[in-house]
Formats: C-alpha cells, sequence, structure tokens
C-alpha cells in the first residue's frame, strides 16, 4: 500500500537538482518556510488543540501519532490504518489522540471532541524531484518539520510510523529534547522497497547498459540501500519505549538485538459488518464496471507495479483464458503497469483504476478470488477483508500473510513467484467450484472466529503499550 521511499538510491542526483543555482537548497538560498493557513470548511479547525484532561493522572492520554503521508482519498493501507484506529478511538474516552499527515494545506479535521487529524504541508517534499516521479506516495525529505514539532511539544506520548522521513526524525528529535517517551510501529517494508525502486530507476536511467550493470550487479547498489534503510529503522527503534512490528518473527529478531526492550506485534483490524458476503451481488458488478457475470472473478487490490508482481497475475490469467478457463481479472488500482495488464489480457480484465472505500466491499463480496503476489508486505490489509466477504485469498509465502490462513482451508498460500505455480492453484478452484465456495466459506468463519475489530487492536496492541510509556514503564515480551 503505502511503498516508502528510496531517496538515498539517488542522493547524488538528488543533490545536483536541488543545490543547482536556483534550486531550493542551493547554497546561500533561503530554506522553505511553511505559512500557516486557516481552513475554509466547517468540518476543518485551525487552531491547536488542548484536551480539558491532560496529563498521564488525568482521564485522557495525549498522543501525538505521526504519519509521513499524504491524507488523501487515495491513499493506501499505511494512512487507512490510522484512519480506522482514529475512528476506533472516538469510541473512547480515554484518549485524546491527534493523527498527524501530510498535506497540500495545514488544517484540522476533527472526527470527534477528542480526535483529530492534523494535516501539515511538507517542507521538502519528494514530489519536488523530476526523478521520483514514479514512485507510489510522496513523502517529506526534510531532516526537520518545525511545524510538526510545535504541536507535539506538549503531548504524553509521541508514536511514530517510519524511521525515515521528516514526521519521524522530528518525533525522535524532540523526543529526546524533551524526554517525551516514544512508540514506532511498522507499517511497511521500507528497506525492500528501497531495494526494488532503486533498481527500477536505474534501469530506467541507463537501461541494460554498463552503466546498470556496475551499479547494480557489481557495486550491489540497490542491496547496500536496502542494509542501510534497515540500520536506520533498527537505530530508530532503539530509540523507542515500544516498538511494534507485523509479525513473531520480526519481534524476535528485534529482541536480539534490544534484549531489554519491549517490542511487540501490531495486528490490523476488520470491519465484520462492513465487509460480508451479504454485499454479493454480481449484476451490480456487471452494470458498473462491466464485469462478465460468467466467469470466475479474480481480484487484485492496491497499486500495479513491479513491487506487487501484477505482472505475474497477468501471466497466469492470461494462460487460463487461453486454455480456455472462464476467468476475468479485476484491478482495483492505479500504477505503472496498468496498461501493459490491459494490452495483456483484454478483454479478460478490468482495470478501472482507483475504486472509492465505499465501493470495496461491494466489489470484494462479488469476486470469487483474491489474488496478492507480492513479496514485500508489512501488512495487507486486503487478505482479512476478503476472509470477511468470503471469498479465497490465494496469497504468496514471501508475502508472510499465509499467517493469518490456513492453507487449504481458509486460502492458499503459494511458494514461489513463479507463474506456474500461480496458474496451478488459481486454476484448481476454477475447476471446482463447490471447494472455492466450501473455502469461501471458512474463510468467512474464520474471520468470524479468529480476526479482531479495530477497537480490540486500539486497546490490546496500542493504549495500554501507550500508557505504560507515559507512566515510565518500559513493558515486557510478555504483556
Amino acid at each position: 500500500m503505502h511503498y516508502e521511499l528510496f531517496w538515498k538510491s539517488a542522493f547524488q542526483e538528488m543533490i545536483q537538482i536541488v543545490q543547482k543555482p536556483g534550486g531550493p537548497l542551493a547554497t546561500g538560498a533561503k530554506r522553505p518556510k511553511v505559512k500557516w493557513q486557516p481552513a475554509e470548511t466547517g468540518d476543518t479547525r485551525s487552531v491547536h488543540h488542548k484536551s480539558r484532561d491532560t496529563g498521564v493522572s488525568g482521564e485522557r492520554l495525549r498522543v501525538a501519532v505521526l504519519v509521513d503521508l499524504i491524507w488523501s482519498p487515495l491513499a493506501g493501507g499505511h494512512v487507512k490504518c490510522w484512519e480506522r484506529l482514529a475512528h476506533a478511538a472516538t469510541r473512547r474516552s480515554d484518549l485524546d489522540l491527534t493523527v498527524h499527515f501530510s498535506g497540500t494545506s495545514e488544517r484540522v479535521v476533527d472526527l470527534s471532541e477528542n480526535v483529530r487529524f492534523r494535516i501539515h504541508r511538507s517542507v521538502f517534499s519528494t514530489a519536488r524531484l523530476p526523478f521520483l516521479g514514479h514512485i507510489p506516495d510522496h513523502t517529506d525529505l526534510s531532516p526537520y518539520h518545525p511545524d510538526v514539532a510545535r504541536c507535539i511539544s506538549d503531548v504524553d506520548v509521541i508514536h511514530t510510523t517510519d524511521g525515515f522521513f521528516a514526521f519521524a526524525r522530528t518525533g525522535a528529535r524532540l523526543a529526546r529534547r524533551k524526554s517525551i517517551p516514544l512508540v514506532n510501529s511498522v507499517h511497511t517494508d521500507t528497506p525492500s522497497y528501497t531495494r526494488v525502486y532503486t533498481r527500477q530507476m536505474i534501469n530506467r536511467l541507463f537501461g541494460d547498459g554498463v552503466g546498470s550493470r556496475i551499479l547494480l550487479d557489481r557495486l550491489q547498489l540497490d542491496r547496500r540501500l536496502e542494509r542501510n534503510m534497515r540500520n536506520k529503522l533498527e537505530r530508530h527503534q532503539i530509540q523507542s519505549t515500544h516498538s511494534l512490528v507485523a509479525t513473531e518473527d520480526e519481534c524476535l529478531r528485534l529482541r536480539a538485538a534490544r534484549p531489554n526492550r519491549s517490542v511487540h506485534v501490531l495486528g490490523r483490524g476488520i470491519d465484520r459488518s462492513q465487509f460480508h458476503p451479504c454485499q454479493r451481488d454480481r449484476e451490480w458488478l456487471r452494470d458498473t464496471f462491466g464485469v462478465p457475470v460468467d466467469r470466475v472473478i479474480v481480484l487484485f487490490v492496491g497499486r500495479l507495479d513491479s513491487g506487487k508482481r501484477i505482472l505475474t497475475l497477468a501471466e497466469t490469467v492470461r494462460g487460463m483464458v487461453d486454455s480456455g478457463l472462464p476467468i476475468h481479472l479485476f484491478c482495483a488500482g492505479r500504477g505503472p503497469d496498468r496498461q501493459l495488464v490491459i494490452d495483456r489480457l483484454g478483454d479478460h480484465v478490468t482495470a478501472p483504476g482507483f475504486v472509492t472505500a465505499d465501493l470495496m466491499p461491494k466489489v470484494f463480496a462479488s469476486a470469487d478470488i483474491l489474488a496478492m503476489p507480492s513479496e514485500i508486505e508489512v501488512f495487507a490489509n486486503v487478505v482479512p477483508e476478503a476472509m470477511a466477504s468470503g471469498i479465497v485469498p490465494v496469497v504468496s509465502s514471501g508475502s508472510r500473510m499465509g499467517r493469518l490462513l490456513e492453507d487449504g482451508r481458509t486460502g492458499i498460500v503459494i511458494d514461489g513467484a513463479e507463474t506456474e505455480n500461480w496458474t496451478s492453484a488459481i486454476s484448481d478452484l476454477v475447476r471446482h467450484p463447490e471447494r472455492m465456495t466450501a473455502m469461501g466459506r471458512e474463510a468467512r468463519l474464520a474471520a468470524e472466529t479468529s480476526l479482531p475489530s479495530w477497537d480490540d487492536i486500539l486497546a490490546n496492541d496500542l493504549v495500554h503499550l501507550w500508557r505504560q510509556a507515559a507512566t515510565g514503564q518500559s513493558g515486557s515480551e510478555d504483556d
């Protein structure tokens, strides 16, 4: 969903661009200032919120969550995760929660009296760098964001959601300076995406020539930058009172690196009433998107690019179509490979681009199979959404999302990225519709009995750790 950026992979080129005469960081040039602008609409406020009950000893714990991504309907899973957690927080009276996002204008959006989004303009956005035009989400490369610092200077807990960019660096700096407890959670495998997008950028600049061979094969620049990003994240996690990761394996690795610190798993929630098999409506899918009703629908949700391996899925569907199977691919998302998928599959694919959030529950339930060939995931929200919708999730073992599934009963976990493996697994489902239907029912049952709600995640994975951090408790592995 949010594929964090790999700006260090182009560091020298970036410096040349921004320091050229007249550039934003040219010698002697003034750094850009963020001018505060009042909000213009009635549902936002342009004032700093002060909770009536402040301090750890009061009823409300003041927490600032820093998400250095643009708040937008087009945003990916990282942003949506915190949107859903914030809405869950509106049902609590013991929190004063502000989630900080990037945006094009300064404003505050109130969700309730004690929960709000605060939007900040970037100091130096990656959107200003032409060689990063192909990345999926833009963030702030500035080492410090003064407006963010001003807004979080008196909170009880600072919670960062990456370890690399302006918001996280500002939060860590302020936490050190003011002795504010710092909590960190990981939402995107930024180091792996650094490797993928560095390789992609070098190939775009140098093609298959000697430059690419030197940088990638001999110097292994993509892998060096991946290691650099992992080291940077670990340094940020070491400063944190509590670190939250996606899997038990990550917990064990980080506990080995920092045995005296608190490391926990941060899960993801699901709204089982929103994502539900009762939303299924194939006629609606036909009328709205032109999807044939007489085909098995394979759903892909996410960015259509190499990081998500969409072309692997396109080749899988192409082979099945050529073998005479009644299959159709529905791609909900944008990305640079969209036209390649359309060209490859013709009238056996529907790729409308971005699909609004209010339509997605019906899209999920009206499909038959969710296919997720990506091997770079921290936690893919689409898997529990598919389970709750009663369709069959088919995931790559490299994604680590198989941990939610019982392979062969509530979904399918595929080893390797080879097209043949995906073709075999999905073809078997298409040829045995009764098995596919039964597996979808089992997936829904598993969602009802084993998947937590967003209220559960907020209460069990976050609030008690925030309180421990605010009261000076480091916690333990078994909390």
